[in-house]
Order: structure tokens, then C-alpha cells, then sequence
């Protein structure tokens, strides 16, 4: 992933301070997150703005870069999704810590390969993600990772959609328009 990992404890890791480059915590390693380039934060912003009417009619919590507790066989573990959404009805928080979201959206850095960002999708999968959307600006693809689908690809004609997101549907198509 980076060259920028650093071997410390979980107490450690939060007592950070919530500073750039944002950093995540994964088998006992400090991760500074891949710096976005303009396409990326193009493509969250646009992402959201396309999935906020739906999302606020369902209700629930969204945001970007919101830090994750994902519970694993190593202990806890903290991710950043680029986006992501919390249903009502899907526990948000335990303690301080954010829990695993509905929705998880990841959009490929310049920086990281397609099969890291896959495997993180499959990360978030394993350890409670409902949903996950891989978005590749490069080859302008979209990938998802639900129920038996991992790493399925969507026609530039699709659009992004889930039968536990009622109501939302963002055409692919629209999405990379915003990259124009």
C-alpha cells in the first residue's frame, strides 16, 4: 500500500492526533491513507451529492473519511472508506468507536493498485460491511461487492444500486461525467 507504516498499539494509534495525511490502523500497523488527487475528491463529491436525496429520505448517518472499528481476529482494527452510510437501523456506534457502515465507497488512488483497493472491499465485507463500491477513475469502472457479488463489475450503462438502499440509483454514466 504506502511505504509510511509504523508498528505501534491500538491506544497508541488513538491517541494520534486527527491530522493529514489521515492514517489507518491494520494488524498492528499505522497506514497513512493514500493522498486523494483531484479526481478522487471529484468523484466523493459527486458521489454524494448523487446518493444524498435518497440517502436522507432513508435516513441514517453519512459522511466521508468517517474512522471505522472493524473487529477482527487480531483485535481492532480502524479504516477510513472514502464514503460511507449507516441505515437507522444498522448500529452506528459503540462507545466512541464507529462501527462498520451499511455502505462503504472506495475510490482508487492514483497510488494504490485495483487489487489492493479489491482486497480492502473484501476486508470491509468480511467484517460487517453490507455494501461496498469500488470506483476506479482511471478505467472509469465501478465495481461491487455484495451478497455473492465480489469485485462485479457494472456496465458504464448501470447504476449504482442495492436493494438496502431503497430508492437510491446513480447512473455510472453520471458519475464519471463529473471527471469532464
Amino acid at each position: 500500500m504506502t511505504s509510511t507504516q509504523v508498528r505501534m498499539t491500538v491506544e497508541q494509534y488513538l491517541a494520534l492526533p486527527e491530522e493529514k495525511p489521515y492514517r489507518e490502523y491494520v494488524c498492528g500497523e499505522v497506514i497513512a491513507k493514500a493522498m486523494p488527487d483531484d479526481d478522487h475528491g471529484q468523484l466523493v463529491y459527486t458521489l454524494a451529492q448523487l446518493a444524498g436525496p435518497a440517502l436522507t429520505e432513508l435516513g441514517g448517518r453519512a459522511g466521508p473519511e468517517i474512522r471505522c472499528r472493524f473487529d477482527t481476529e487480531r483485535g481492532p482494527e480502524y479504516r477510513l472508506p472514502d464514503f460511507a452510510y449507516w441505515r437507522p437501523d444498522k448500529p452506528r456506534k459503540d462507545g466512541d468507536d464507529v462501527l462498520p457502515p451499511t455502505l462503504a465507497v472506495e475510490v482508487r488512488s492514483a497510488n494504490e493498485t485495483a487489487s489492493e483497493q479489491r482486497a480492502k472491499c473484501a476486508y470491509y465485507r468480511h467484517y460487517g460491511v453490507d455494501v461496498c463500491w469500488l470506483i476506479n477513475p482511471v478505467s472509469r469502472t465501478v465495481e461491487v461487492f455484495e451478497g455473492d457479488l465480489e469485485a462485479e463489475p457494472l456496465a458504464p450503462d448501470a447504476s449504482l444500486t442495492s436493494p438496502l438502499l431503497p430508492g437510491l440509483a446513480i447512473p455510472v454514466r453520471q458519475l464519471f461525467a463529473a471527471l469532464d
